[in-house]
């Protein structure tokens, strides 16, 4: 069978499956499943076999785990809304007060949790009633908290980032490291568009006279709840950045850290930590599953001879390199909406990698702007998973609405992915100073 018969039908068989409502990794299992069993008989099983305990047998993965639990925990103890109050206590009567808020909330819970579905779902629950409640236009509540907690993506410590990085084949701690700044930066640019709406159109997020709270209350509520999770993200990220520890072991020392915070604060109860863990013991095995579903993938194109085609057909485009770069970020924002994240690098990475690596860029900056792209593809209508979280937790807003106001954020989006594209050193500059 010709490589492009093979791919198509490889393709086809999973996206028929998941438009069937077939779970993701299922899908998965049962394209490798039939077409393993097609092409190499009863030894397509064995290596079917062998792919799932080479692909989950590795010590690289357990900071996906340890991250889900870390944001978990602090979720589920409060404390995560014992910071939000912190923050807001210093904003006072600021233009566009709850949309700043819900930008610098969702910077720091994006470094504690790594998962922007749980990050969106507690933003919106925290923050977007009291928006409505004070007259903020749809804009200026839906959009902040969509781009907010989609930031969870672009922020260390990114699950996804870590399940790019095992699939990629690159180093985690360097591609955790490299999404900081591009991260920040996207924040920036949030903060000066609600900044410049507020500026130009007042009604969007109209003032109200805040309740005065003491300096020194203030000054309490930050040393209590803001410094101590600021001290943890930072010290996750010092000691990857200087070789101290891997990511792995920062990640443990993290959980660890932020289950002694929720002891000392007395919010460490046994409900709490049952939550947590259940919950993160059901994420952590869907995303698990769906991985150790991708080793077959990749080795199915690999027999197929597909990868090996791309490549040479990509090299030979009579295009500049770059355009091609281009061209892969359009079809994953394409694809990224209706197939999902981890799915998505899952299918796109073995294909594209090759083709980044022949025409000679560098993995790590590829990666970075490919989780920029995933995470604009959850909020991009109309399969951004983002736009449903949002929609039903606020039952008085419409589809159309959110949707209206995901655009200008996906306008953001678009201008930090084109700069982080077409200046590498954006993603490139940190992890050239690591020591490991």
């Amino acid at each position: 069978m010709e490589w492009y018969a093979a791919f198509s039908l490889l393709m086809t068989t999973f996206f028929v499956l998941v438009l069937l409502g077939v779970p993701v990794v299922f899908a998965f299992f049962g394209t490798n499943v039939i077409f393993l069993g097609y092409f190499m008989g009863a030894a397509g099983f064995e290596l079917l076999i062998d792919s799932v305990y080479g692909s989950l047998s590795v010590f690289v993965l357990l900071p996906i785990t340890m991250f889900i639990l870390q944001g978990e925990i602090l979720f589920r103890t409060g404390l995560v809304t014992k910071m939000i109050d912190a923050l807001d206590s210093w904003l006072g009567s600021v233009p566009g007060r709850l949309s700043l808020l819900a930008v610098g909330a969702g910077t720091i819970l994006a470094s504690l949790s790594g998962a922007s579905i749980g990050t969106t779902a507690m933003l919106t629950r925290t923050l977007a009633p009291a928006m409505q409640q004070r007259g903020y236009s749809k804009n200026m509540s839906v959009g902040p908290l969509l781009g907010s907690g989609g930031l969870a993506v672009m922020m260390p410590h990114s699950a996804l980032g870590v399940i790019l990085a095992v699939i990629a084949g690159v180093s985690v701690g360097k591609l955790l490291i490299a999404i900081i700044i591009p991260g920040l930066l996207l924040a920036l640019c949030y903060v000066i568009y609600i900044v410049g709406v507020c500026a130009i159109d007042p009604k969007e997020a109209p003032k109200y006279t805040a309740e005065k709270i003491p300096l020194r209350e203030r000054l309490d509520l930050t040393f209590k709840y803001v410094i101590p999770l600021t001290v943890l993200i930072v010290a996750m990220i010092a000691v990857i950045f200087f070789g101290i520890a891997t990511p792995t072991e920062a990640a443990s020392l993290g959980t660890f850290a932020s289950f002694a915070l929720a002891a000392i604060y007395g919010r460490l109860t046994w409900a709490a930590t049952r939550d947590a863990m259940f919950s993160t013991l059901k994420i952590s095995v869907m995303v698990l599953a769906i991985l150790a579903a991708s080793q077959a993938f990749t080795q199915l194109l690999a027999y197929t001879g597909s990868a090996q085609k791309l490549v040479q057909i990509a090299g030979s485009l009579p295009i500049p390199p770059i355009w091609v770069i281009v061209l892969m970020h359009f079809v994953t924002l394409l694809l990224g909406g209706p197939i999902g994240g981890i799915p998505l690098i899952m299918m796109t990475i073995p294909i594209f990698l090759p083709v980044v690596k022949a025409l000679g860029y560098d993995p790590i900056w590829f990666c970075a702007a490919m989780l920029l792209n995933v995470e604009l593809a959850q909020i991009t209508p109309p399969f951004g998973i983002l736009l449903y979280v949002v929609r039903g937790i606020m039952p008085n807003t419409t589809m159309g609405e959110v949707t209206r106001a995901a655009v200008p954020i996906i306008v953001i989006q678009l201008i930090v992915m084109a700069l982080l594209i077409f200046v590498p050193a954006l993603s490139l500059w940190l992890p050239s100073y690591m020591t490991r």
